[in-house]
């Protein structure tokens, strides 16, 4: 492995597969999720930011669903491992820009569970499941050596049930089959146009020997799912949070190790670690990117200690960085050619928690840094035209705003403006306000 690929590889995410350790921190969220896999009916969902390994996660509570019990043991938690005659058959799917509505999803879950090859010269078709790579007859209804079917045949045509019946009789056949429950993973969940009936159909579907598990970007369950409602009983949120300052140290100090164990002598120093975590604002892919190319220049000229100066180069580098290329492009088309909305984003975004007060933000606009319209440069915001950066959340109250990216809105705060010295002008108006208001 050359160099460059040796500093790459250092700060490369962990997969669910070669590092179960990461998800240490994710200790309370694993633990909901394990449980869920004993409780019949339940939905567990979970949301959360982009970029906090959501799906990672989820891809974990496959495995143990599976009846890999690798996480439990790190955990301690081998209690909530599954008896082997309870491991699941599972399928995860991942929805895509064409996966719109409830009936694509449940047509993509048909596919899924399908899993349709051509065998020999004729007609007939396999199912062939992903996990244990078994074949069974598609044409169930045809079966007469299954009692349960044996009637139905005579009367039940496949082609002629509609999407929520093929899947559900296509997982009971799954089960009479292979003798276990049947888990399907939906991810980016958060794609689809309308989850309109999705909950309702979870709710009449979700049993003994059928379970979601939904995982999909939101601040909350109604963002996610349209019809919560009627499926929360059943439904178990679980939200994944922004990483701990101990967390993302974590992987400064991994990949460190991952060096030292490749023969690179490079370290980051306690000021530099601390740099990284402030400006990564809990999402560990700031530290992966500018951990990366420190580590890349730290080579390149030969010092052996990344110091708190080397990650601020790296930070101005983030603009051109091809890695940051959609923040960049994001950046560009709200600022576009205006001085006035570059501070207006810029005083958004330094407002840390969620919601966004725009009056206070306002004071700040007219009051320090001379923007008089900050309403008017925030509505722009929220327009396609200018990225539709901003949204006002439907379930706040009116004065509130939300960035709808909130790695976004991080790598804000974190790039050199466009204008000189407009992000030094934003960060003194804030701490003169913050004086004032104390």
């Amino acid at each position: 492995m050359n160099n460059r690929a040796v500093m790459l590889n250092a700060f490369l995410p962990a997969t669910e597969l070669d590092d179960p350790e990461r998800f240490a921190g994710r200790n309370q969220q694993v633990r909901e999720l394990a449980d869920s896999l004993h409780l019949r009916g339940s939905t567990p969902l979970i949301y959360g930011d982009r970029g906090l390994g959501k799906s990672s996660l989820a891809l974990q509570i496959r495995l143990i669903a599976m009846g890999n019990p690798e996480l439990l043991h790190q955990l301690n938690a081998e209690r909530l491992a599954l008896p082997a005659d309870a491991h699941y058959l599972t399928f995860y799917v991942t929805c895509t820009d064409a996966t719109k509505s409830f009936q694509d999803l449940l047509q993509a879950l048909v596919n899924a569970a399908e899993s349709v090859e051509s065998v020999g010269s004729g007609d007939a078709s396999q199912l062939i499941d992903r996990v244990t790579r078994k074949k069974l007859t598609l044409k169930f209804v045809e079966l007469e050596s299954t009692k349960k079917y044996a009637v139905e045949s005579q009367r039940l045509s496949y082609q002629d049930l509609n999407l929520e019946e093929k899947l559900v009789q296509l997982c009971e056949l799954l089960t009479l089959t292979y003798g276990q429950p049947v888990l399907f993973v939906i991810d980016e969940l958060d794609r689809m146009e309308s989850t309109a009936g999705l909950a309702s159909f979870l709710k009449a579907a979700s049993g003994e020997n059928l379970k979601f598990v939904l995982v999909g970007i939101a601040s909350n369950v109604s963002d996610l799912l349209s019809d919560h409602q009627s499926l929360e009983r059943r439904l178990q949120p679980v939200r994944v949070p922004l990483m701990s300052v101990k967390e993302l140290a974590q992987i400064v100090i991994k990949a460190q190790n991952y060096l030292q164990g490749a023969n690179f002598d490079i370290k980051f120093s306690p000021a530099a670690i601390g740099k990284l975590i402030q400006v990564a604002a809990g999402f560990p892919w700031f530290v992966h990117v500018l951990g990366q190319q420190c580590v890349i220049e730290a080579d390149r000229h030969g010092y052996s200690t990344i110091q708190r100066s080397h990650v601020d180069n790296a930070i101005q580098g983030i603009v051109d960085s091809r890695l940051a290329q959609q923040f960049s492009d994001m950046y560009q088309s709200a600022v576009r050619d205006s001085l006035a909305r570059e501070k207006t984003l810029r005083s958004f975004a330094h407002w840390t928690d969620p919601d966004i007060p725009t009056g206070e933000v306002y004071k700040v606009l007219k009051h320090h840094l001379g923007v008089g319209s900050g309403s008017t440069h925030r509505g722009q915001l929220c327009k396609s035209e200018f990225g539709d950066v901003l949204f006002v959340p439907g379930i706040q109250k009116r004065g509130l705003v939300r960035f709808r990216n909130e790695m976004f809105k991080a790598y804000v705060r974190m790039r050199p403006s466009i204008y000189t010295g407009v992000d030094e002008s934003v960060r003194d108006a804030f701490s003169v306000w913050n004086e004032g208001a104390a």
